[in-house]
């Protein structure tokens, strides 16, 4: 079982180097202790209003890139999928580096992006040989194909 405590809570409120620093230094449960608290502070429901939120999404793209084990970037990109607004730079422009088992999600993160500019990188892997694959892109296609023509009203 995850679960945060105080001294989790203060590291994110120390903000994104001490965020990075945790997530390079700790074990796999702290990690995921890390990621626990901050999807609280990212959530607008809570209204956190943290003022470095576009610089902890960034650095969370980072760390799917860095040597974390799986549960973590999967625990990553659901932060990423639920929270980034309409921008995941680093990551569009890194996908190809991320693993096969994780190329999915973070297709499904990009498309949650309803951002028209990611529409070539996902175009990309429309006729992906593992289904899952596919389909994740197949179905941001077709999200952002709606909204494209919902802005147009």
């Amino acid at each position: 079982m995850i679960i945060y405590t105080k001294k989790h809570e203060d590291i994110v409120n120390r903000g994104v180097d001490a965020i990075d620093e945790f997530l390079k230094s700790s074990n796999v449960d702290e990690k995921r202790s890390i990621l626990f608290c901050l999807d609280k502070y990212l959530d607008p429901y809570f209204e956190y209003d943290l003022p470095y939120f576009d610089k902890v999404i960034v650095l969370l793209e980072k760390h799917l890139f860095e040597n974390h084990e799986k549960e973590v970037k999967e625990e990553i990109l659901k932060l990423l999928a639920g929270y980034s607004e309409d921008s995941l730079e680093y990551l569009a422009e890194r996908i190809e580096f991320i693993e096969s088992e994780l190329l999915a999600d973070a297709i499904y993160a990009l498309g949650l992006t309803f951002n028209v500019k990611y529409v070539p990188i996902l175009s990309r892997y429309e006729n992906h040989e593992h289904t899952n694959v596919r389909n994740a892109a197949k179905v941001a296609l077709s999200e952002l194909s709606k909204s494209k023509h919902d802005t147009k009203k």
